[in-house]
Parts: C-alpha cells; sequence; structure tokens
C-alpha cells in the first residue's frame, strides 16, 4: 500500500470518526426534532455501513468453503463465530438509532409546548 492509498483510508476512518462524534452530540444536546433526528440518523448511517463492511470482510476471510487446500473446516467457521458479533452490534448501534430516530417525540419535549 503507497502513501496516496493510505491517506485515503485515514481520511475515510477519521471522516466517520466525526460524523459519528458530531451526530451522537446532535442527537443527544439538541433541543429541536430537526437536528437530533438527523444526528440520530448520521450515527445510525455510520455504524450500519461499518457493520456491512466488518461483515463482508469476514465473509471474504472464510471464503471459500470448504477450504480447497484440504485443511479441516472447524478453522474458518471458529474465526466467523468468534468474530461475527462485532458487525452485529454494530448492525444493533445501527437499528436502535434508526428506531429512536423515527419514534414521537415525547410531548415533554416539543418545542411548541415549551413556548407557552
Amino acid at each position: 500500500m503507497d502513501d496516496n492509498q493510505n491517506f485515503l483510508v485515514l481520511a475515510i476512518f477519521a471522516g466517520s470518526l466525526v460524523a459519528v462524534i458530531a451526530g451522537y452530540l446532535l442527537a443527544w444536546r439538541s433541543n429541536r426534532t430537526a437536528p437530533r433526528r438527523a444526528g440520530l440518523l448520521m450515527v445510525a448511517a455510520v455504524t450500519g455501513f461499518a457493520g456491512l463492511i466488518i461483515s463482508l470482510k469476514l465473509i471474504g476471510d472464510v471464503m471459500p468453503l470448504p477450504p480447497p487446500d484440504g485443511e479441516p473446516l472447524w478453522e474458518p467457521i471458529v474465526f466467523l463465530l468468534a468474530f461475527s458479533p462485532i458487525p452485529l452490534g454494530a448492525f444493533y448501534i445501527c437499528a436502535k438509532f434508526v428506531r429512536r430516530a423515527w419514534q414521537n417525540e415525547p410531548k415533554f419535549l416539543r418545542a411548541s409546548d415549551q413556548r407557552k
């Protein structure tokens, strides 16, 4: 990997990390519905994409099944099962943030009720 590819990988990682932090702060501290929903969806999008990439990487690491060189079948299966909680956790966080973004806002948080 040359320096240009390394810079691209680091830029993508840093950009996604900044997007998750900014989205979480928007979702946590915002008083209005639109920025809160945008922050929740931003975190959900980044974690869902990370879960997808990790899942594809894990599947690519254990393919083809069965191994063509005669290795035992249990080694790739144990590897896949050992590391599968990582993308499942990312998908869980994604689903949780999407669900929170689209649920109805509680009455005590509505801006129209705070003005009265």
